[in-house]
C-alpha cells in the first residue's frame, strides 16, 4: 500500500504495521455497493468511477514487481507467474462437485487464452465493494491481501464481472461502460487494452467468482465453518454458470482454429 501511495494510487496512510495487525488513517466515505449505486448523495459521482478506476488500475499497474516482496526478503528474479486457469482447474477438481458449465469454461478458456500476456503488480480484487467512494468520487482502494504479479487486465476483467454490477445494467462496476474504463486506463499511462483478452479475463472472473462461491458453500456444508452467510453464497452457483453460459456464445476474434464451439 505504501508503493501503491508512491505510484499515485488513492489508498489510506499506513501509520504501523506488523505480522499480525496494520494501521491506517482512516478515509471517511461509502463502501456498501448498493447506496453508491443508487443512492442521490453519490449521483455526481457515479459518472465519474469508471474513469476513475481506469486511473488507479494504470498506476496500480506501474508499481515495481519489487512491492511484492515482503519486508527483508532478499532481491531476486520475480518468479513466473502462476497459471491462473491450472490452478482454478486445480480449485474445482479438489471440490468434487459437477460443473459441467464450469468445465465447458475452463476448456473454452484454454482455446482462446490471449497472446503477449505482461507482467505486472495486479491488485487481484479491484471492483465495487473494495473502494472507499465519496461524492466526488473514488477516495480510496482497499483490500490489497490478494496482490500479486499477473497480467494486468486480470484486474479490469474482474472490475467487470456481473457480480460486482450489483443489479445495474451498466458493466463497469455497476456505474460505466468499458469504453470509459479503457479510454482512462490508456490515457493514464496504462498499455493498449486489448478488447478480446479484457472480455476473456471478464469471463475468466466469473469462472473464479463461481467456483469460490462453490468453495464457500464447502465450508459450511463440510462443516469447516457452519454460517448461514456461506450456505447462501452456493445459491450464487447457479447465476454465474448462466452468465458464463451467455458469455461463451460469443466467439472471439482470436480463437484458435479448429476450436470446438
Amino acid at each position: 500500500m505504501r508503493a501503491a501511495a508512491g505510484a499515485g494510487v488513492p489508498v489510506p496512510r499506513i501509520i504501523a504495521c506488523g505480522e499480525s495487525y496494520i494501521l491506517m488513517t482512516r478515509v471517511p466515505g461509502e463502501t456498501i455497493p448498493r447506496k453508491i449505486l443508487r443512492d442521490d448523495a453519490y449521483a455526481a459521482a457515479r459518472p465519474r468511477l469508471a474513469r476513475q478506476c481506469g486511473q488507479a488500475l494504470a498506476a496500480i499497474h506501474r508499481m515495481p514487481l519489487s512491492a511484492l516482496r515482503s519486508p527483508g526478503q532478499p532481491e531476486e528474479r520475480p518468479a513466473e507467474p502462476e497459471d491462473p486457469l491450472l490452478r482454478w482447474r486445480e480449485v474445482l477438481d479438489q471440490l468434487g462437485e459437477p460443473h459441467p458449465v464450469f468445465e465447458l469454461a475452463l476448456r473454452r478458456l484454454a482455446t482462446t487464452r490471449p497472446r503477449g500476456r505482461r507482467h505486472t503488480v495486479v491488485h487481484g480484487d479491484f471492483r465495487n465493494g473494495n473502494l472507499i467512494v465519496g461524492p466526488e468520487g473514488i477516495r480510496a482502494v482497499l483490500d490489497w491481501e490478494l496482490a500479486h504479479a499477473g497480467d494486468p487486465l486480470e484486474d479490469l476483467g474482474w472490475l467487470c464481472v456481473k457480480a460486482w454490477r450489483f443489479g445495474s445494467p451498466l458493466p463497469v462496476g455497476g456505474f460505466g461502460d468499458y469504453s470509459d474504463l479503457v479510454h482512462a486506463y490508456e490515457e493514464a499511462g496504462g498499455q493498449a487494452v486489448d478488447r478480446d483478452a479484457l472480455r476473456w479475463w471478464e469471463t475468466f472472473g466469473v469462472l473464479k467468482w463461481g467456483v469460490i462461491c462453490v468453495m464457500q458453500t464447502m465450508r459450511h456444508l463440510r462443516g469447516g465453518a457452519r454460517s448461514v452467510e456461506l450456505a447462501a453464497i452456493g445459491r450464487r452457483v447457479c447465476e454465474n454458470e448462466w452468465d458464463l453460459l451467455r458469455l461463451l456464445r460469443e466467439r472471439p476474434r482470436n480463437a484458435v482454429p479448429g476450436a470446438h464451439w
